[in-house]
């Protein structure tokens, strides 16, 4: 793939301390002005005062980052920006899907969804944090098996009515369950931290929805995910990869770091691995219009 045809999108600061709602529809509007595809937003539900541990660390670390503080609710956020734009893609980078009820939870996206024009992409993912899933009051070892059967259910949700499931975990009576989203469902984007979640997005996701910041361990990732989807009967050239990543201004080894030059080469590689969609995060605290500028910059090539 050439890097001219990725589709490019923005992560918006919904998490922080200071999260300021105009400048989050000032930074949403500026994109689609400026010919981004995508604006994203993250979920987090709480940040713990006492030691966790994050997926890849092999330590528990003192505290959460300061972005957990406070977040405003990703659905409700891309809702706020839906009304102030009409073009850009509306993405969830992501969602922790087990925190909530599948009929809710398929309702809130749908809603958006048909409010929207048909513009969401959903981004999701079982989570990990035990206390959040003990905020929640799900067992974490739902994780897994659990998932599939979420995802599930939201797509009998967004089925034709009467809708009926029956699963273990999340039985839907027969019933009518509106809205339905505007193109008749939502893309399914899973995110992953092991080869199980590479594998079981192989297997029941819309696409791929990866992390990553080292390019060796994003084509390791890509490889083994395409053999899976050919394994399961499936097309990979079907399936989007949407990765998302830090935008750093400052030189480093990361991916996407070095300002919009380090970018563009950075854009060219991920294409070249067949990434089709790439969402960058900028650092905390960038200022809304030198995040633009720099955005336009690597939009213009």
């Amino acid at each position: 793939m050439d890097a001219a045809n990725v589709q490019l999108g923005i992560g918006l600061p919904n998490g922080g301390a200071h999260v300021d709602g105009a400048e989050l529809v000032r930074l949403a509007v500026g994109a689609e002005e400026i010919g981004l595809d995508s604006v994203w937003v993250m979920d987090r539900w709480l940040r713990p005062h006492a030691p966790v541990t994050m997926p890849g660390v092999p330590v528990p670390i003192t505290l959460p980052p300061e972005g957990y503080t406070s977040v405003f609710d990703p659905i409700d956020v891309l809702a706020f920006v839906a009304a102030r734009t009409s073009r850009v893609r509306l993405g969830t980078s992501a969602v922790n899907v087990l925190y909530h009820p599948p009929v809710l939870l398929a309702r809130r996206f749908a809603t958006l969804d048909r409010l929207s024009g048909g513009r969401v992409l959903a981004g999701v993912t079982s989570g990990w944090m035990a206390e959040e899933f003990a905020a929640a009051g799900v067992p974490p070892a739902r994780k897994g098996s659990g998932l599939d059967e979420h995802l599930a259910a939201m797509r009998a949700i967004w089925g034709p009515d009467p809708v009926c499931h029956d699963s273990p975990r999340y039985p839907v009576p027969t019933s009518d369950i509106g809205p339905k989203p505007e193109r008749g469902s939502v893309p399914l984007l899973l995110g992953y931290t092991t080869e199980a979640g590479l594998r079981r997005a192989a297997r029941i996701a819309d696409g791929l929805h990866p992390y990553r910041e080292d390019v060796d361990q994003l084509a390791a990732d890509l490889h083994l995910w395409r053999v899976a989807v050919e394994a399961e009967g499936r097309d990979p050239t079907a399936l989007p990869v949407v990765l998302r990543a830090t935008a750093r201004f400052h030189d480093g080894d990361a991916l996407f770091s070095g300002g919009p030059s380090g970018w563009a080469k950075d854009l060219a590689t991920v294409a070249r691995l067949g990434v089709g969609h790439v969402v960058l995060q900028p650092e905390s605290g960038t200022d809304v219009d030198a995040t633009l500028a720099a955005f336009a910059a690597l939009r213009r090539g």
